[in-house]
């Protein structure tokens, strides 16, 4: 799910994991019965009632072959590729659907902010015509092209990725597996996001409550150590090590894994490193996760 907010010039995404157990046709499932039953307006009806009466107006949908040949026709983005995999299908990891739903995410910066800009938008007509056997859609035309032209615009900052709230069923719970909704969750996330209001400002958590994550990209233990350290002097105490990132960043991301940017941006300003993300590509327990860059070894020497 996409919202575009012309006052706050924000573009929000939202990922609905398929396993996501949900009404569909008044029976509870998997939400991705609602497209195989029902298409776009089933689908556009169930994640509706999921997400407690957020109203869904436009819709696109594309197969595998149109997201192909869309990378080509946009002349193609780098992503890192952690092993041989079909990038966007993937899904048998440990975080199996999750994990997909984090790589569709990265996929989605990748093709924003390598891709979209007043050339693409140029070149609009001559794409979709590459693409239109691929797609369907309720939008017209011209409101793709405007769309384009108002993604093209958008800061990185402002481009905002969640993922529906929730938490993998236990294997003896059900007989499928399924992502099961954290209903309270989705609340908050659509009342900052997605209300009336979604420009509002949240107040921050208390260090102390944040489940913090670290993901080291350096390979340099003393630097983790001394973040952890840093982070612990400064109240948050919830703290851990998470798995090592297979890719030296250059500059430290403190990722909002679950939507909360004051908390982020807080913890931002008290390191004074790196860039806020708001996107569900961290730690997949975690509030925060922060993906250690070469950003924090210039400013603490740890590995100089």
């Amino acid at each position: 799910m996409l919202s575009f907010n012309p006052r706050t010039r924000q573009m929000v995404v939202m990922s609905v994991p398929r396993d996501t157990r949900a009404l569909v046709s008044g029976a509870l499932t998997k939400i991705n019965e609602a497209n195989l039953n029902g298409g776009p307006a089933l689908t556009a009806e169930s994640i509706s009632d999921l997400l407690g009466g957020v109203a869904i107006d436009r819709y696109v949908r594309i197969n595998v072959q149109g997201v192909e040949k869309l990378i080509d026709a946009l002349g193609g983005v780098t992503v890192n590729v952690r092993q041989d995999m079909q990038f966007l299908r993937f899904r048998y990891d440990e975080n199996g659907d999750i994990g997909r739903v984090q790589r569709q995410q990265t996929m989605m910066r990748s093709v924003i902010e390598q891709t979209l800009n007043p050339a693409t938008i140029a070149r609009l007509p001559k794409i979709l015509s590459v693409i239109q056997s691929h797609v369907d859609t309720n939008l017209s035309v011209e409101e793709l092209v405007a769309l384009v032209g108002y993604g093209s615009q958008t800061d990185r900052s402002d481009v905002q990725m969640l993922m529906l709230p929730g938490n993998f069923s236990s294997p003896t719970e059900y007989n499928l597996s399924y992502w099961l909704p954290d209903y309270a969750s989705i609340d908050e996330m659509v009342e900052q996001y997605f209300g009336l209001e979604s420009a509002q400002v949240m107040e921050a958590a208390s260090p102390s409550f944040l489940r913090v994550v670290v993901q080291d990209s350096t390979g340099d233990d003393l630097a983790v150590q001394s973040l952890i350290d840093t982070l612990y002097d400064s109240g948050y105490r919830n703290v851990i090590v998470g798995s090592e990132l297979n890719e030296l960043l250059p500059e430290t991301r403190i990722v909002a894994q679950r939507g909360d940017r004051a908390s982020a941006s807080m913890l931002h300003q008290f390191l004074r490193i790196g860039e806020v993300r708001v996107e569900s590509t961290g730690n997949l327990d975690s509030d925060i996760t922060i993906q250690l860059g070469e950003d924090w070894l210039g400013e603490h020497g740890a590995a100089l």
